[in-house]
């Protein structure tokens, strides 16, 4: 048996310690066993494992640790945000008092019967944006609302994505850009806000963006929009987004702290 394989048969041995970040103390288990290098990793319930070899001083541990403080800080939040996220997805029943998201307001549910022999829809206005109105037919279901309701949310993404489509479209033009007037997808996407194809002039808006300010896709429309210009995101691309939008970093701030944990 070689001196490793004689190393690794040894037992593992664990020991928790404290590390205090932003005020708080915050436990991390450390375990010896047969690795060559020290490892850390924050687990997705925030707690904190590190591994180190069999003869490494628990001083140098320490020191391992407190020098990955603000990527166990940045982890930790991450894994919270994203905890607090599964834990709003909301189960709506569809009734009066409900609350939807909508352009940045909350608007409250209001639901009322029409005839059976109407037709039921929903109604909203910016000019009364707080009331969502929804008529429905007697002894609707949940899922006959939830249907009612999606379709209702595709129509106004559809109308206020194209209206500002056309709208930054038109900016630019009038700027003096030659830029393609284009195609649209709209969908809903994990991770980007938007996205521009060169190829087939077609720019993508993620639909999440309208339960926020319409100031926020305004933004995401000129980012898009500015990429025909500037493919990539050199100092010559900011300044195109800027001369649309002089305020486009305090609006992107906005935006993430907006949607963190939605």
């Amino acid at each position: 048996m070689s001196w490793w394989q004689r190393r690794s048969s040894r037992k593992t041995q664990s020991k928790t310690y404290e590390l205090r970040i932003a005020g708080e103390l915050i436990p991390y288990t450390v375990t010896w066993k047969a690795v060559k290098n020290m490892n850390l990793r924050v687990m997705p319930d925030g707690t904190v494992k590190v591994s180190a070899p069999w003869r490494m001083p628990a001083q140098s541990v320490t020191q391992f640790v407190s020098e990955h403080e603000s990527f166990i800080d940045k982890a930790r939040q991450r894994f919270k945000d994203h905890r607090a996220n599964q834990e709003k997805v909301v189960s709506y029943r569809y009734e009066t008092g409900e609350l939807f998201p909508i352009l940045g307001y909350e608007a409250r549910l209001e639901v009322a019967e029409i005839e059976a022999n109407h037709a039921p829809y929903v109604s909203w206005s910016e000019s009364e944006p707080a009331v969502l109105y929804m008529f429905v037919k007697p002894h609707s279901t949940v899922a006959e609302r939830a249907a009612l309701l999606e379709k209702f949310w595709e129509g106004l993404v559809e109308d206020v994505v194209k209206s500002m489509r056309d709208r930054i479209y038109h900016r630019y033009i009038e700027a003096g850009y030659d830029v393609p007037y284009p195609k649209l997808r709209i969908r809903e996407a994990k991770t980007r806000w938007g996205s521009c194809s060169l190829r087939t002039e077609r720019i993508m808006i993620n639909q999440k963006l309208l339960i926020g300010p319409r100031l926020f896709l305004e933004y995401v429309m000129i980012h898009e929009f500015a990429h025909f210009i500037q493919p990539n995101h050199s100092s010559r691309f900011w300044q195109v987004v800027a001369e649309f939008m002089p305020q486009w970093q305090t609006v992107r701030r906005e935006l993430t702290y907006y949607f963190r944990g939605r």
